[in-house]
């Protein structure tokens, strides 16, 4: 077991001889020094795990010496030993990031205690996150096990964002690979769950929000409050990146999140547009027949029609608008200025749609830029990244100017997104869309415990365009591939971030209403 190092800095040290054997016969390494320019200059020469540092010494003071060692190593925890318990002294110490301090006159146990509290307080900390983690993984077994409905999954994929933010900060890397092989497992249950429910959920009452309802349930309540109303999508924001931007929404406003759930595929034609029409995409495709002609047509539309969706959605909900809705499709950094020097013209408007594509192309540029790659190589780093996104956007500087109007805001998104690690192979005609996680057309074949296979369109509120047509979706971390192209596709394709299919990352999403703070 290797021996920890201290440095021990006192003018007095050979009258702390007894201390230093006391530490010494409990397996500290010590080394003493009896002046502040000895200690630092042993600092650049040797890596210390702790140091022992008196305050009042002559030459260089205690103070002094901890600005120069902290100079060459910031992270070096550094004890303070003084006579002085003025409070000022302390602060400037403190801000000066010692580590701990001890009153004279010390006795070994003190020392002893406090390089105990420093030194080991990372391994208590781990067993006791180790513990904590243990119980939700018994809990979440128990959950699983149980056959668990909508209410309990959107529980389950809360409780698991919460800790993927949580080993952001840990940094326990053994942890968090056990929370990686958790979510896998939870995915294939939820990808079954969805398999086995979601065509009953279009034919009863009693199903989970579905994309189609956003309006119905979150907007047409509020036109009764005689309010501007913000309906922002955030397109492909998953619920652990909204979870790091909510502190910084919680200053501004009064938060409420509910859960919801993606219609499939989980992509923008289809999911998008769910919410802005009101309609799952088979109705759409039969009263829009002139929005909605071809699979191919989909696919690259873009969502243009959304602002006319939502319109006639509205008169639908009998919601009459005298000068209509608001808007506004933000693809890049100028569309975004735009937005935030109309705010303060917005005051009269009653509903503002403000649609953000920056998440979704983030991941779209990731899959064709090295740089991106190397800067996203997982979830943790793209919710690190996102943040940094948030706090220096043109979207905050938005949601700042709103915050200090008589407004509400609903906010959400249309899908999330996963990093897809496995390729399965399907076999398909030439005619098939192009989705790496989700595919229709004719005579597709696939390894159905990868996919979930629908042979009837319909049922699932899609539309059919021949009789032989059906749908696949990816689950969990699976992408299709065709046999021919197999490895050339692997090697282009894996460990990209994709929606289209079936995980929790993709299907539940957050909707939350953010009123102003004291409004």
């Amino acid at each position: 077991m290797k021996r920890v190092k201290i440095l021990w800095i006192d003018d007095e040290i050979e009258m702390l001889k007894p201390h230093i054997l006391f530490l010494e016969e409990r397996n500290y390494e010590i080394i003493p020094v009896s002046n502040g320019n000895d200690g630092i200059k042993l600092v650049e020469e040797n890596n210390f795990d702790l140091v022992l540092l008196d305050e009042m010494m002559p030459g260089l003071d205690g103070l002094e010496t901890l600005s120069e060692i902290k100079k060459r190593n910031g992270s070096l925890p550094v004890v303070m030993i003084t006579k002085n318990e003025e409070e000022g002294l302390m602060n400037k110490a403190i801000s000066q990031q010692i580590t701990d301090y001890i009153i004279k006159p010390i006795n070994p146990n003190q020392v002893l205690m406090s390089i105990k509290k420093i030194l080991m307080a990372e391994e208590i900390r781990h067993n006791r996150i180790g513990e904590e983690y243990a119980q939700f993984s018994a809990w979440l077994n128990q959950k699983l096990f149980s056959e668990p409905n909508w209410q309990d999954w959107t529980e389950i994929f809360r409780r698991i964002v919460d800790w993927d933010i949580k080993f952001d900060d840990l940094y326990y890397e053994d942890m968090a690979q056990m929370h990686d092989f958790e979510r896998k497992n939870c995915n294939v249950e939820f990808s079954n769950f969805i398999g086995n429910n979601f065509k009953n959920w279009l034919q009863t009452p009693n199903y989970p929000t579905l994309s189609h309802e956003i309006v119905k349930k979150y907007i047409s309540p509020l036109f009764s409050k005689k309010k501007v109303i913000y309906f922002i999508v955030l397109d492909c924001l998953r619920l652990d990146q909204f979870m790091v931007f909510k502190p910084y929404l919680e200053q501004l406003f009064n938060i409420k999140t509910d859960l919801y759930l993606s219609i499939l595929p989980t992509s923008t034609p289809y999911s998008r547009n769910a919410i802005f029409s009101g309609m799952m995409p088979e109705d759409i495709a039969k009263i829009f027949p002139q929005f909605w002609r071809s699979s191919k047509e989909v696919e690259s539309s873009l969502n243009r029609y959304e602002h006319f969706f939502i319109d006639e959605q509205l008169k639908r909900l009998r919601i009459s608008l005298p000068n209509g809705s608001k808007y506004i499709k933000i693809l890049n950094p100028e569309e975004g200025q735009y937005v935030v020097k109309k705010i303060p013209s917005y005051k009269k408007e009653r509903l503002i749609i403000l649609v953000y594509n920056f998440l979704d192309l983030l991941l779209h540029h990731r899959f064709k830029d090295e740089v991106l790659q190397e800067m996203i190589p997982n979830d943790r780093a793209l919710r690190s990244l996102s943040k940094i996104w948030f706090l220096n956007s043109k979207f905050y500087q938005a949601l700042q100017l709103i915050a200090k109007q008589d407004a509400i805001i609903v906010l959400t998104t249309d899908h999330g997104s996963i990093k897809v690690k496995h390729a399965t192979k399907v076999i398909s005609d030439k005619d098939v869309s192009a989705g790496l996680r989700s595919k229709h057309g004719k005579n597709l074949s696939c390894n159905e415990r990868h996919t979930i296979k629908i042979s009837s369109p319909t049922e699932f509120g899609l539309p059919r365009e021949s009789v032989v047509e059906n749908y696949i979706f990816a689950k969990g971390d699976y992408y299709f591939v065709y046999p021919t192209d197999y490895n050339e596709y692997k090697r282009k394709f894996d460990s990209t971030y994709q929606h289209g299919g079936v995980s929790m990352e993709e299907m539940i999403l957050p909707v939350s209403i953010l009123t102003p703070k004291g409004k």
